[in-house]
């Protein structure tokens, strides 16, 4: 009884969950007349491409220059976060030094201070460093507010490798580098896997600070470019924007299910002691 009970209510959950989804994607597929009409439809009576034909022509192609910045934006964010969380969670786990538990206490501490706090300071230093409406100005606020959860990451995955393996290595005469490199690279990659999903979920997904950060195309990201493009004075255009929405899932989804598999083991990875 208590199994099928347990079937009705995870149902019920999926259903809600997988509901917006959906409609969503209905929506992206309704011809203009049939979206705003009551009752509304559940399914599309006339199935259309004419809101992706409107998505990738209207404003003179502008929404392909807002997946473009993301893009870039996502990319210089990996390239600024990953080195720097890698060899700080591996100098962290590994390479104990004086302070070293105060220090990555304080790295940690950045996760709990609301980063809405941070907004205006941030926005005047990069106005005064001329990075404001820039990818490298938006990217570097990124990497800010998601480099402590990827040390975090790479750290706890580091403490779950065998401090033996470094110590053989010792005896056998590597630098730290090469130890580093050849013999804890190779067995890291979830925790390389989980950062990579990780960062590239937040900044795709990203609202609040690139509508903060950008006032132009030249840098504004595709979650508030389809926004402001697809609204005028008085309505919005809600079939261009879940046909906007529908195209931004497909990326950060065919990543999630390329790397999963190591996504899920990088996250639980120091969760269970032998």
């Amino acid at each position: 009884m208590i199994k099928v009970w347990t079937i009705v209510i995870l149902s019920i959950f999926v259903f809600v969950l997988l509901t917006p989804i959906y409609w969503s994607i209905a929506t992206a597929f309704k011809p203009p007349d049939e979206i705003m009409i009551y009752p509304p439809t559940f399914f599309p009576r006339d199935t259309t491409l004419i809101q992706f034909g409107k998505l990738f022509t209207a404003g003179e192609g502008i929404f392909v220059k807002y997946i473009y910045n993301t893009f870039i934006m996502v990319l210089i964010t990996m390239a600024i976060t990953l080195p720097t969380s890698f060899l700080g969670g591996y100098a962290f786990s590994k390479l104990a030094f004086k302070g070293s538990n105060l220090l990555f206490l304080l790295v940690l501490s950045i996760m709990m201070v609301p980063f809405q706090s941070l907004l205006i300071p941030l926005y005047n230093l990069l106005n005064k460093l001329n990075l404001l409406d820039t990818k490298l100005g938006l990217s570097l606020v990124y990497s800010t507010f998601f480099m402590p959860f990827c040390i975090f990451i790479m750290r706890t995955y580091f403490s779950s490798l065998p401090t033996a393996l470094r110590e053989s290595a010792v005896l056998d005469g590597a630098s730290e580098l090469k130890i580093l490199f050849k013999v804890y690279t190779p067995l890291s990659l979830p925790a390389i896997a989980t950062s990579i999903v990780y960062l590239f979920l937040e900044t795709w997904n990203d609202f609040i600070l690139s509508l903060i950060f950008s006032s132009s195309s030249k840098a504004m990201n595709a979650q508030v470019g389809i926004t402001i493009f697809a609204k005028t004075r008085f309505t919005q255009d809600w079939g261009l924007i879940n046909a906007g929405c529908l195209i931004t899932m497909i990326p950060p989804l065919l990543l999630f299910l390329f790397l999963q598999r190591y996504y899920i083991s990088g996250l639980v990875s120091g969760t269970l002691k032998e």
